[in-house]
């Protein structure tokens, strides 16, 4: 889910009202323009990988600057832990959190001609912004990165569709993708290889570990020791939320007290909430909507076992908090997910939109704490040893000095 408790601090006009200045402050310092349309306070995939790896890069010395759109309940310029954020107006689309407009669009050229940036990432391939963000890198040559977080459907018209956006992903210097499974979906659209990096995710291990209590969050839903079943993302159709209550019914034949805590908002909210109550679960089960970081952490430590019931999943950055805070996972046998999963070693996974499958394997969680500590164990040392937000910095400030270097040997050759 990744929502966002990260609180930011105001930056004065004065301090960014012209983003030249600050390209000659320190020319030893790499900055980076880091541009997409959703940020803090969205909730998601992308939003959280901007924040956590921005502000990663920023302790590792570079200067990030992110751009996104104008937020009403958000000041225009503010700082999270060394990532500067600047908000630009456009006309959003509320229901996709995208903005268009032209004026926007100058704007970030603007931004981008005159703000002395090495290099300029995307942050999403399917936010407008950071694709126009490519267009204008291009334009001022300057080396460009873009990343692919999801993985789609691709037959039939969805090729048309895709024929554009591939174009501008292959404008890019390199496209990030997060998961072997998200490059084989761009090689399917017609990425080059040469042009793609696997960079995985990473969690912020300083807001989702095992010292995290979920005793306030148990608490608040009016809970002592029941066993506690928890999923949090955005309830879209995709994420397969309908499979998980439908499979809760089957585990409270076998587990009677058991409950079920679901955090996260979209579209599917009110068709969830129909499903809960024709199942009649609904005194069992807590409808949360959008939490903060914290709050997320502390319903993940509250829980005996995380599920998540995804259709299709590239690297989903809440399999990895869950494990990261020390609680059990469920999750499907698709896409990236078997990158970060070993069935049986460090989670458990069951094949996707199976509802029975789904409700034995939670059960199983349930029912044998031997089970529940042997995943709990291996899932803490996974994240620890490979998925950090340090080491995706790492790798990524790598792959911006490594397109640094070969933009500028190709313009010493023209």
């Amino acid at each position: 889910m990744g929502g966002g408790c990260c609180q930011p601090q105001k930056v004065g006009l004065n301090r960014l009202i012209s983003i030249t200045y600050k390209s000659f402050r320190n020319r030893d310092t790499m900055r980076i323009a880091m541009v997409g349309d959703e940020f803090y306070p969205a909730i998601g995939g992308a939003p959280a990988y901007t924040m956590g790896l921005g502000m990663a890069l920023a302790r590792l010395g570079v200067e990030p600057t992110l751009f996104s759109h104008a937020h009403p309940r958000q000041a225009k310029e503010e700082e999270f832990n060394g990532l500067t954020v600047k908000r630009l107006k456009g006309f959003v689309i509320s229901r996709f959190d995208r903005a268009i407009s032209a004026s926007l669009a100058k704007r970030l050229h603007e931004c981008i001609k005159f703000g002395g940036f090495d290099v300029v990432h995307g942050q999403d391939i399917y936010s407008p912004m950071a694709l126009q963000s490519i267009y204008s890198a291009r334009r001022r040559r300057i080396p460009s990165v873009l990343t692919c977080h999801s993985i789609h459907k691709t037959a039939g018209l969805w090729q048309l569709i895709y024929r554009p956006l591939v174009l501008m992903m292959c404008r890019a210097n390199r496209v990030i993708v997060v998961s072997n499974a998200t490059r084989e979906f761009c090689r399917v659209l017609g990425v080059p290889d040469h042009k793609m990096e696997v960079i995985p995710n990473g969690v912020d291990l300083s807001k989702f570990n095992s010292a995290v209590d979920g005793l306030r969050m148990r608490a608040r839903l009016g809970l002592g020791s029941e066993p506690l079943v928890v999923s949090a993302t955005r309830l879209v159709r995709r994420k397969g939320m309908h499979y998980l209550v439908a499979a809760f019914l089957k585990v409270r034949k076998g587990v009677p007290d058991a409950k079920l805590a679901i955090a996260g908002k979209g579209p599917e909210a009110a068709n969830l909430r129909a499903r809960i109550k024709e199942l009649g679960i609904e005194d069992s089960t807590f409808m949360l909507g959008a939490l903060s970081h914290g709050q997320v952490a502390e319903l993940m430590a509250a829980a005996n076992v995380f599920v998540l019931p995804s259709i299709v999943e590239s690297s989903p950055l809440t399999l990895l908090e869950a494990m990261a805070v020390g609680v059990p996972v469920v999750c499907p046998r698709a896409g990236g997910v078997s990158e970060v999963i070993e069935d049986g070693i460090n989670g458990l996974m069951v094949p996707p939109t199976n509802v029975d499958a789904l409700a034995d394997a939670i059960t199983r969680i349930l029912s044998d704490k031997q089970l529940a500590k042997r995943l709990r164990g291996s899932g803490l040392k996974i994240v620890r040893e490979k998925f950090s937000w340090e080491r995706a910095a790492r790798q990524t400030l790598e792959l911006y000095e490594k397109v640094r270097e070969e933009h500028a040997k190709r313009r010493t050759q023209h």
